[in-house]
């Protein structure tokens, strides 16, 4: 599932590429790679930043109750109901939807 997301978004990159841009009167024709190489930049960017942000939160197993961190590119691809994502114990090595650790500070 996740090898089928990437090779849509690829697709969708390269298929997004093919622009005739009129200034005024002035026609352009933009090589595909001025388009594809700033969009896959940016879904890099994206894909990165956002597993970071969420592997720094502590998840806590429903089975075991096994408190961990996730791999930021395994938090980047999992998948999530809200706060709570799917994730595989590192200690009882069972997937199942891990919800967050939340702290009593206010």
């Amino acid at each position: 599932m996740k090898g089928i997301s990437l090779l849509s978004v690829l697709a969708l990159t390269l298929a997004l590429t093919s622009c005739d841009v009129h200034f005024g009167d002035v026609h352009y024709d933009v090589p595909w790679w001025v388009v594809a190489i700033p969009t896959a930049l940016i879904l890099l960017t994206a894909f990165i930043v956002g597993g970071i942000i969420i592997s720094k939160k502590k998840y806590v197993c429903p089975n075991c109750g096994h408190v961990f961190s996730p791999k930021f590119y395994k938090a980047a691809y999992s998948v999530h109901l809200n706060d709570d994502r799917v994730f595989k114990c590192p200690h009882c090595k069972k997937r199942d939807l891990c919800s967050p650790v939340r702290s009593n500070k206010k």
